[in-house]
């Protein structure tokens, strides 16, 4: 059996009462953890600009390196993912996490193992059954390290009692 995150109520009263942008925005205050991913990868959401858009900070430990030394390609991905995945849950009436159809990420420089990037996600199509989202990660330089687009859906199995 499947086991869920516990959601305390005062987070469950959140959920009921506010948008979607509201509970995210609410990440980015403390008020709602962001869960202990977050925490192992090093990406943290900032900031939501609006309904479709978010921007996250995120600093990889060493636990993410390849042998190189550089952040391996598979969490670029998934702090994509997550970037573009959040900014599709922000549309919502209700914040919903979604399930990714698809993803396809585009490399252009490594990701620099203890230094801050920029993360920015971005829907490009809200549709009732599908959104297409973006997702951008800026070196710590400030040049585009990864880009990434994916396709979600509102995972409807979500609920908070």
């Amino acid at each position: 059996m499947r086991s869920r995150l516990p959601i305390e109520d005062e987070i469950a009263e959140l959920w009921r009462s506010t948008d979607a942008v509201g509970f995210l925005r609410a990440w980015t205050t403390g008020q709602v953890d962001q869960g202990e991913h977050a925490r192992h990868t090093g990406n943290r959401l900032v900031e939501v600009p609006g309904a479709g858009s978010v921007v996250m900070t995120w600093t990889p430990g060493q636990q993410l390196a390849n042998l190189s030394g550089a952040v391996h390609g598979g969490y670029l991905a998934l702090v994509c993912d997550e970037s573009a995945g959040l900014a599709a849950a922000s549309t919502g009436e209700r914040f919903i996490p979604m399930l990714t159809l698809d993803l396809d990420v585009t490399y252009l420089r490594p990701g620099v193992v203890g230094s801050d990037h920029r993360v920015e996600g971005q829907v490009l199509h809200a549709g009732r059954a599908r959104i297409i989202s973006e997702a951008r990660i800026y070196a710590p330089s400030g040049k585009l390290a990864a880009t990434a687009r994916g396709s979600f859906l509102p995972n409807k199995a979500f609920g908070v009692a």
